[in-house]
């Protein structure tokens, strides 16, 4: 694993995590509105999840986490193939 490869690595994660809690923020934003508790309930949050699964207003999201996901998955498998 040479170092452009590690450096690559870290910046894919870094926008892979960056996407992962923009999404989580998201949806607890949603579920916060849905069920109008600060704290909302286990049903509240597991609905505004299921959400995003089918939402037209979370497409991109899924698009987006979709093809970062799949990115750092090759990015992994290329590294980890480069070793002797």
């Amino acid at each position: 694993m040479t170092a452009l490869g590690l450096v690559v690595q870290g910046l894919v994660f870094a926008v892979w995590a960056a996407l992962a809690f923009r999404t989580l923020f998201r949806l607890r934003a949603r579920a916060v509105a849905q069920s109008g508790q600060a704290f909302p309930r286990l049903r509240a949050t597991l609905a505004a999840f299921a959400g995003f699964w089918h939402a037209p207003d979370h497409a991109a999201d899924r698009k987006a986490m979709g093809w970062s996901s799949a990115l750092l998955a090759v990015v992994m498998l290329v590294n980890l193939g480069g070793n002797p």
